[in-house]
C-alpha cells in the first residue's frame, strides 16, 4: 500500500511551522530558487521535513519517527552539471524508550560524506556520543539524481529510506504555526567577498557603531615568492601548522598592499582592514575563496570560510620555501602598533596588525577575464557581514 503524504509549506521547521506558505507562494518560491521549506505529514504527524534552496543547488531531507524522534538527515548538493548527488547523510537507531532531544545524542549513530571525486566516508557510533568511533574509506561515487520539480519528490524520499509515497498538499493540518522575522534556516551559503575593493580606496568613509572611519591605502613593500606558493598566517605558527595555497603563481617578488581605516574622531587610531598581494595589474573580476590542501567549499556552512587563526594579532604573508627562515622574526615585531605593518628587510615576510585582533581570517583570490590570478585579499572581517544580503553574488 503506498502512504499518502500531505505537505504544509513554510519558512522553516522549529518545534512547529514558521511562516506559513501558500501553496502557490511555495511554487513561485521552487521555480525562482528561493529558499523554503515542505513539511510531509502522515496521520497528522511530522513524517520528513525537506529544506529546499535550489539556487544554492541545495536540499536538505529529514526524516522523523513516530514518537517525533530524527531517523535521518540526507543533504545533497549540486553536481555542477545539472544533477543532484548524496553529500552527506545521518542515521539513528536507538531505544523505543528514549525522548526527541536525548535521542540523537544515545542512539547508535551512522555518518557518510561523498566526494564527487568518488570517495565515501563512513563514521559509526555504535552508542551515539559515548563509546567507541569507527572510521573507514573507501571509494565509491556518491548517489546522484536530477532536480525534481515541484512536490515530485519521490526520489528524494526514496534515497532517504522512505518507501514509495502520494505526495499532495495538505487542507488543513494539527501542527502549531508562528511567524519569526528569520527563518529557522539558512542555505550553506559561505562567506563571500563584500566590497573588498573599497578597502583599498583612498577617501571612502564607512560607518562602524555609529563612528566615521575613513579607509586609506599603503605600500607596504615587496615580496619575494621564490616558489609562488603563498602562506597567509600568524607569524608565530609558521612552524607548526601554516600551509600554503592550493593554487600558485609565477616565482617572482610582487607588491603588497595594506589598507588602513581611521577614525575621524580620533586619527590617531588606526585598524589593518586586509593586506593584498598584487601578481598583476590588471582588474579582478570574480573572487574564490584561498583553500589549502583537503579543504573542500562544500564543508562551509551559512556565512562560515576557511582561512588562518590568530593568537599574537599579527598577520603576515610568506612564501612556502622561505617560512622556515623567517618563523622567529615575529618576536621582533614587538605587535605592530604603529606602525600597522612591516616588510622585512630580507623581503621574506610582509606582517601586519590583524583587524581588531586575535581571530580567524579568510584569503580570496580575483582572477582576470582570462582566468589568470590577479592578487590575493586578506580581509581582516573589520567590519560586519552578517547583513550580506543573501542573494548577494
Amino acid at each position: 500500500m503506498i502512504a499518502r503524504l500531505e505537505v504544509v509549506y513554510c519558512d522553516g521547521w522549529d518545534d512547529g511551522v514558521v511562516n506559513p506558505l501558500t501553496a502557490k507562494a511555495a511554487q513561485a518560491r521552487d521555480a525562482a530558487g528561493e529558499p523554503y521549506t515542505a513539511v510531509l505529514l502522515i496521520d497528522d504527524r511530522r513524517h520528513a521535513v525537506l529544506d529546499v534552496s535550489w539556487a544554492d543547488e541545495y536540499c536538505r531531507v529529514s526524516r522523523f519517527d513516530a514518537a517525533g524522534r530524527q531517523v535521518s538527515c540526507h543533504e545533497l548538493r549540486g553536481t555542477g552539471d545539472g544533477d543532484l548527488f548524496l553529500r552527506r547523510a545521518a542515521t539513528w537507531d536507538g531505544p523505543p524508550d528514549v525522548g526527541e532531544y536525548e535521542y540523537p545524542h544515545v542512539a547508535a549513530r551512522t555518518r557518510t560524506t561523498y566526494r564527487l571525486s568518488g570517495t565515501r566516508t563512513d563514521v559509526v557510533e555504535p552508542c551515539g556520543d559515548l563509546g567507541a568511533r569507527h572510521e573507514s574509506r573507501s571509494i565509491q561515487p556518491p548517489p546522484r539524481l536530477p532536480v525534481p520539480g515541484f512536490r515530485r519528490w519521490r526520489e528524494l524520499l526514496s534515497l532517504a529510506g522512505d518507501a514509495p509515497v502520494e505526495i499532495v498538499d495538505a487542507v488543513r493540518h494539527p501542527l502549531p504555526a508562528r511567524t519569526a522575522t528569520r527563518p529557522p534556516w539558512r542555505p550553506p551559503r559561505a562567506l563571500r567577498p563584500h566590497g573588498i575593493e573599497l578597502l583599498f580606496t583612498p577617501g571612502t568613509q564607512v560607518e562602524y557603531h555609529g563612528r566615521q572611519l575613513r579607509l586609506s591605502a599603503h605600500h607596504a613593500g615587496r615580496l619575494h615568492l621564490p616558489s609562488g606558493r603563498l602562506i597567509a598566517a600568524d607569524p608565530s605558527s609558521l612552524n607548526l601548522d601554516a600551509e600554503p595555497f592550493d593554487v600558485t603563481v609565477p616565482p617572482g617578488t610582487y607588491p603588497v598592499s595594506v589598507g588602513l581605516a581611521t577614525f575621524v574622531d580620533d586619527p590617531g587610531h588606526t585598524r589593518v582592514t586586509a593586506a593584498r598581494l598584487d601578481i598583476s595589474d590588471r582588474p579582478a573580476v570574480r573572487w574564490e575563496l584561498a583553500l589549502r590542501n583537503g579543504q573542500d567549499p562544500l564543508d562551509l556552512d551559512y556565512q562560515e570560510f576557511f582561512g588562518f587563526g590568530v593568537d599574537t594579532g599579527m598577520a603576515c604573508y610568506v612564501d612556502a620555501d622561505s617560512a622556515d627562515r623567517v618563523t622567529d622574526l615575529w618576536r621582533t615585531l614587538d605587535g605592530l602598533v604603529e606602525p600597522r605593518y612591516r616588510t622585512t628587510d630580507s623581503g621574506d615576510m610582509v606582517a601586519w596588525s590583524s583587524g581588531w585582533g586575535d581571530g580567524a581570517y579568510p584569503t580570496w583570490i580575483g582572477y582576470d577575464t582570462s582566468h589568470a590570478i590577479t592578487c590575493f585579499i586578506t580581509d581582516m572581517l573589520l567590519f560586519p557581514t552578517d547583513s550580506q544580503d543573501d542573494d548577494e553574488d
